[in-house]
């Protein structure tokens, strides 16, 4: 096989909720329906084949979709272009000001406007795989890194001494910004794929807009830079947001953090030279100084190979309320939030009741999922495009963790990180238990999880390097 074998497309379309749908999930808001759109929603399809795999990438501007949401997508990707579900990454860049989870719609409120558009994600994400697979053509690949510092660690000691979701400066970031190049073989763009490992939190209770936050600012800045349509790999950002930035309704601050990465992620993309040169000295040139003339001449390319690796990881659980007890604490949670509603209570006694009501419907979830269980398989989804593995989790794991994986990997190009395939909660390391917090207190994982997600997935990794099946 040679490079030439080597094809490439993307397809995107628009997949922004109906005004009647609720929009976000935060504890702290008041509000329940949008009152407008600040960006536009995408789904976004790249389809790779190195003439013997054809593989498929999902992108979706939302914050959780269900495993079984996922696996819904997979499905009707994968009957679109002929190929396994098992070869269709779907993932989402956690964008928290879009429709909130199809779960977690508390307020009973634009319910069928929720459920009609959940409903529709797997003909969206078909549609812009069918776009892609037409736009499919002999291309190249080039990988490269950058450095971005404006993420912040968040886990915070308040004041009152407490964990909370804010701004911690001398915590653990992981500033990589990772860059994939993909080109026609004519040298025209189509690709560019940008991972950075942060909360898009940016925008929180009081925003009242329909955003795709600062990821979706990152690929814009990309397009209008580049001209190729941009992909959003979002990293193991457990413990990671915008710092003080966050948690505002405005949205200049999400076009200006968005465009500081989408230039910093341009600009290693412009560094990449596809075809690949390298430069030799060719002469003096006598022209009044002595000129020293250098001259290019083509690197040979490596075939570019296509793989896809999925491996289930049981990772092990802490013991779940009852059911029967998780569901009561909804109940009567629920109950004083649509009291306080049918008063007319002020916002700020509605806003405490509706975080006890959503505290209380993510308890009965992991009551639900993990009750009983002493571990749970979490998936994991490889995705290899010539030099660069995209390899990615359910779930929210710690910056730790990725940085972890990333340094032992096999494979030099790695990008690790969550909400791929589905979301099982937080993967806290373990050093974070004895603190608590919202990331521990919500997460279904005992403290050896982290540990166990690292050495497992080095294991898919070293697999993937020596051709294991």
């Amino acid at each position: 096989m040679t490079h030439t074998t080597f094809h490439a497309g993307v397809g995107r379309v628009t997949i922004t909720p109906p005004l009647t749908a609720p929009h976000a999930s935060w504890g702290a808001q008041v509000h329940v329906l949008p009152d407008g759109v600040e960006s536009d929603l995408w789904a976004t399809a790249l389809v790779v084949d190195d003439g013997t795999t054809m593989a498929a990438w999902i992108d979706l501007d939302l914050v959780i979709v269900s495993r079984g949401e996922s696996d819904a997508i997979r499905s009707a990707v994968g009957e679109a272009l002929g190929i396994p579900p098992e070869a269709v990454r779907v993932s989402v860049t956690h964008n928290h000001a879009g429709p909130p989870p199809s779960a977690w719609n508390w307020t009973h409120q634009g319910q069928a406007a929720l459920e009609g558009f959940y409903a529709l994600l797997p003909e969206y994400a078909a549609g812009a795989a069918r776009l892609a697979i037409q736009s499919l053509r002999p291309a190249r690949v080039a990988v490269g890194s950058g450095e971005s510092r404006v993420a912040v660690n968040r886990r915070e000691i308040a004041p009152d001494g407490r964990i909370v979701t804010g701004v911690n400066p001398e915590g653990v970031i992981d500033p990589h910004v990772f860059v994939l190049r993909i080109d026609g073989q004519d040298g025209s763009p189509i690709a560019a794929v940008a991972g950075y490992t942060m909360h898009p939190t940016t925008l929180g209770p009081s925003n009242r807009l329909i955003s795709a936050d600062w990821p979706g600012q990152l690929k814009r800045s990309v397009e209008a830079i580049t001209g190729a349509t941009c992909l959003f790999a979002q990293g193991a950002t457990g413990d990671i947001g915008p710092g003080p930035n966050g948690f505002t309704d405005d949205v200049t601050v999400v076009r200006r953090i968005g465009g500081e990465l989408g230039c910093e992620a341009a600009r290693v993309y412009l560094g990449l030279r596809l075809p690949a040169v390298r430069h030799r000295h060719e002469r003096v040139w006598e022209s009044g100084a002595p000129l020293g003339k250098w001259a290019q001449e083509p690197v040979a390319e490596p075939d570019l190979v296509v793989k896809v690796m999925s491996r289930d990881i049981p990772l092990p659980l802490i013991a779940q309320p009852p059911l029967a007890e998780a569901e009561a604490r909804v109940c009567d949670a629920q109950g004083r939030l649509d009291d306080l509603k049918q008063r007319s209570a002020p916002a700020a006694e509605v806003e405490a009741a509706t975080f006890v009501v959503k505290r209380a419907n993510m308890a009965r979830s992991r009551a639900e999922m993990y009750g009983g269980k002493d571990a749970f398989p979490v998936a994991l989804h490889l995705l290899q495009i010539g030099p660069a593995v995209l390899i990615g989790v359910e779930g929210e794991p710690f910056a730790e963790i990725g940085l972890a994986i990333k340094a032992g990997s096999p494979v030099a190009n790695t990008w690790f990180g969550g909400y791929t395939g589905g979301w099982a909660g937080y993967v806290p390391t373990a050093e974070a238990y004895p603190l608590r917090g919202y990331e521990v207190e919500t997460s279904p994982f005992a403290p050896e999880a982290a540990d166990l997600l690292i050495s497992e997935t080095l294991v898919v990794l070293r697999d993937l390097e020596r051709g294991a099946p």
